[in-house]
């Protein structure tokens, strides 16, 4: 059986049990703020939202080097006899086009490099699936196919506790910024697959009512999903979040993952969300603490656990 080798990059902030359960390689994006550059994986988070709150002007950020992702590449090839690397979109990174150019560099190597249009707990959920995809003993053209339904059906929701930060970042002006927040406007943002940009999903009144919001999308969807939530330096909120989709649907058990400072440093702290999508009884079976076969209908879909 063909060996596959799974890469990310550090915006997929995958639990370290798991990254180191499944092998995989991750590509760090690089923070450069108050004149230090340090691979976003050996920052602290907590210590960097604590600085972001004191600071006028927000961190850069730069993509992985061409050498970076050839020496992952080169190290995963040893063990591996094929590659798929997984990346945030190409909408608001260089990453991925990097990556591919690392691939062609490599050729005859089996590598395949993929757009995931999202990132944090979007990019997550696909590489999560691919990772035990191979673990299950599934085809690199069947993981990919698992990966292609994830990316093309998933949705990313989140909302910001304050528009401080998409001021700073010059996303809009500062008068629209306090009037905004004098106002409590809070847009719940997505990544937009089509357009390959973060877009406003909708605006509501207060965070609390943006929370809602997001919730009600999650309940429009059936029991039928994987989802994971995430947040940006506020962990209590994010508890809150996860609890209140886990009272919904029980069975879901979705994870809280942190957004590192790449993402966070845009929508800045407390900025929470979640991202979901549909699933297919093929990726139903990968999760079989949740799912049994006979929760799965011969039409392909998959029915909420009795009790939830």
């Amino acid at each position: 059986m063909a060996r596959i080798g799974i890469v990310t990059d550090s915006t997929a902030y995958l639990p370290r049990s798991f990254k180191q359960l499944y092998q995989i390689e991750v590509v760090s994006l690089i923070i450069n703020f108050e004149g230090v550059s340090m691979p976003e994986d050996e920052m602290d988070y907590g210590r960097f939202y604590d600085r972001l709150r004191q600071v006028s002007h927000l961190p850069t950020t730069s993509q992985p080097s061409v050498g970076d992702f050839l020496d992952v590449y080169r190290r995963v090839a040893e063990r591996a006899d094929s590659i798929i690397s997984i990346h945030l979109t190409g909408g608001i990174s260089g990453t991925v086009k990097t990556a591919a150019v690392a691939a062609q560099m490599l050729h005859p190597l089996d590598i395949t490099v993929v757009d995931s249009h999202s990132t944090s707990v979007g990019l997550y959920l696909a590489v999560e699936a691919a990772a035990r995809a191979v673990e299950a003993g599934l085809s690199k053209d069947e993981v990919l196919e698992i990966v292609d339904h994830i990316i093309g059906h998933s949705l990313t929701l989140f909302t910001i506790d304050t528009l401080e930060y998409l001021r700073r970042g010059g996303r809009i002006g500062a008068a629209a910024a306090v009037l905004g927040n004098l106002l409590q406007i809070r847009p719940i943002l997505f990544f937009d697959r089509k357009n390959d940009i973060i877009d406003v999903y909708e605006k509501v009144r207060t965070r609390e009512r943006a929370i809602q919001r997001i919730l009600e999308v999650v309940q429009k969807q059936g029991a039928d999903i994987r989802v994971c939530v995430a947040h940006a330096g506020d962990e209590a909120t994010g508890q809150k979040l996860r609890s209140r989709v886990t009272a919904v649907y029980p069975h879901l058990n979705p994870e809280l993952c942190p957004m590192g400072p790449v993402v966070g440093a845009h929508g800045g702290q407390g900025t929470v969300g979640l991202s979901f999508y549909p699933l297919t009884p093929q990726i139903a079976r990968l999760f079989p603490v949740w799912w049994q076969d006979d929760n799965i209908t011969e039409q392909g879909n998959v029915m909420a656990l009795s009790g939830s």
